[in-house]
């Protein structure tokens, strides 16, 4: 028995499209060209645009200032550069 641990791989872009199709009303469609290995083997794709920390940070920042009762925010520590570590629950 082999215990096989997953890993992530990116795609090429050579094989994502991702484009305008007029038979499903010229709304965007999502192509990805993979080959399975083995029948047997689980796969999962995920896809996700770039989402940078200042605009993570920003939107936090939006949601603390609405002091929401479910929504909290606290500093745990500071990197080496003093950035703020911060949890969030």
């Amino acid at each position: 028995m082999y215990i096989i641990f997953p890993s992530r791989i990116r795609i090429p872009s050579n094989c994502v499209f991702y484009y305008r199709c007029p038979e499903h009303g010229n709304r965007y469609v999502l192509s990805i060209v993979f080959a399975f290995d083995k029948e047997e083997d689980v796969y999962h794709f995920a896809f996700s645009y770039p989402y940078s920390y200042t605009r993570l940070q920003k939107y936090m920042e939006s949601l603390e200032s609405k002091q929401l009762p479910y929504f909290k925010r606290e500093k745990i520590g500071e990197t080496l550069v003093s950035i703020p570590l911060k949890n969030h629950f």
